[in-house]
């Protein structure tokens, strides 16, 4: 017998299924609908663990991405050069090289030619790349162990006790431009230059060798590059009226809550009247594995998420590509992921309500790269969820690295989640995802 309420019940099932046919068919999304026994953890139906929202209408910075080859120098140069160019300047879309000033060593010393060989092969693979030239803690062959003042040559030293370390700053400064005039001479030139790298300089000490200098031209002046970030933050009033750009490191995590690296880049961030960059990202080691590679985001993943807007890979060229040409899978491809979903994106608001679980996401007015580890021991579901009145229509792209997964990926349409703005993913026990998600508003 047909009843008026069997009526409505039906009417109600036929307006569902043609509302959404053009999304999936009816069977899929009733079975999809509370209630009706669908137990998929990606479809929002189960409870979460943890909570991962953004703002594709809140906008912030745009993050870049560098090369470093300071203590690794040999290596490259001595390796497959050209393989390696291309790994890191093209694969990966690093559009800086920081390179080592040597101070230890002379403008003529023959090691440098090894710099100059590196320089035009990047060059060679990316026309347009900027060179961050930057003091090293080594001499890049023999002692790559050379902090503080060791890295200055003894006739250098004890001249002038206002000066950092007692150094002769004009004599310093002689000494850099005949390092800029040597890759003149190459046809190779510095946009960025650094002159004292986790040292106690003063404002007054930058000063003496910008001002001394005959070559600084128009190369935009890099400080502090603290070995601390907590250092950088105290720091930065007294010293950024000499700088153009303002770098840090983060070697000092070990003494801030894990719940405080975001708080503690964006207090650098907000001090700082110049870019901030993170000059030295590290945490990822020298071998390859997922444990690596996600301590290397968490090293970085905060630094963005503060406001920074250029990140370096420390030893880019022994740590992620081999001197070979060759890769460390997880974090050539890990890596690569974060790097290249960034260029021409802003870095967008996020929030994640676990500490163990960060995010990052770029977005340009067609896609959302959203960026996620799990640095906890435990499997953890998150509901994820787009705010600012957008929605995604078409399947998601999600990419998964973790101790079974090799950048594997997998689609969920638009009938596999909870809405078109929210649903759930699962995160495994240490764990990076990469979820490429297609905007509408």
């Amino acid at each position: 017998m047909f009843t008026k309420k069997k009526f409505i019940i039906n009417c109600n099932l036929i307006f569902c299924c043609l509302s959404v046919a053009i999304f999936s068919s009816c069977e899929q999304v009733l079975s999809n609908m509370p209630g009706n026994g669908n137990n998929n953890p990606n479809v929002g139906d189960i409870n979460a663990d943890l909570q991962i929202s953004f703002d594709p209408s809140e906008l912030r910075q745009e993050v870049k991405f560098g090369a470093d080859a300071k203590l690794s120098l040999k290596g490259y140069a001595e390796g497959n050069t050209d393989q390696v160019s291309q790994r890191m300047f093209d694969e990966m879309d690093l559009t800086m090289f920081r390179i080592p000033i040597y101070a230890m060593r002379q403008a003529d010393d023959p090691f440098y030619e090894n710099l100059v060989k590196v320089m035009k092969s990047a060059k060679a693979v990316n026309p347009d790349i900027k060179f961050f030239a930057s003091v090293a803690n080594g001499d890049g062959d023999e002692n790559n162990n050379l902090h503080n003042a060791d890295k200055f040559p003894p006739s250098m030293m004890g001249c002038c006790p206002n000066n950092v370390y007692n150094l002769n700053l004009t004599a310093y400064a002689r000494r850099i431009d005949q390092y800029l005039q040597m890759l003149e001479d190459n046809d190779l030139y510095v946009d960025y230059l650094g002159p004292f790298n986790e040292d106690p300089a003063s404002s007054e000490d930058y000063r003496r060798v910008f001002v001394q200098m005959e070559k600084l031209g128009d190369i935009k002046r890099v400080g502090l590059e603290t070995w601390a970030l907590q250092a950088g933050i105290n720091r930065v009033e007294s010293v950024q009226d000499q700088l153009d750009i303002v770098g840090s490191h983060i070697y000092d995590d070990d003494n801030i809550p894990k719940s405080q690296w975001d708080a503690k880049w964006a207090e650098l961030v907000q001090k700082s009247t110049r870019p901030v960059w993170h000059t030295e990202a590290t945490r990822y080691r020298t071998n390859d594995n997922i444990t690596n590679l996600v301590d290397g985001m968490a090293n970085i993943i905060p630094a963005i998420r503060g406001g920074v807007e250029y990140v370096h890979f420390y030893q880019t060229t022994r740590r992620i590509v081999y001197f070979n040409g060759g890769v460390q899978p997880y974090k050539f491809s890990g890596f690569k992921a974060l790097v290249n979903s960034a260029t021409g994106k802003h870095v967008a608001s996020s929030n994640s309500t676990d500490v163990d679980v960060m995010s990052t996401v770029f977005v340009d007015d067609e896609v959302a790269s959203l960026h996620i580890i799990n640095t906890s021991e435990m499997e953890k579901t998150a509901s994820l969820k787009i705010e600012g009145g957008y929605y995604s229509l078409k399947p998601v792209r999600e990419t998964l690295w973790d101790e079974d997964n090799l950048e594997t990926t997998t689609e969920r349409s638009l009938g596999q989640r909870k809405s078109p703005n929210e649903w759930n993913v699962v995160l495994p026990a240490n764990s990076y995802m990469h979820i490429e998600i297609p905007l509408k508003d």
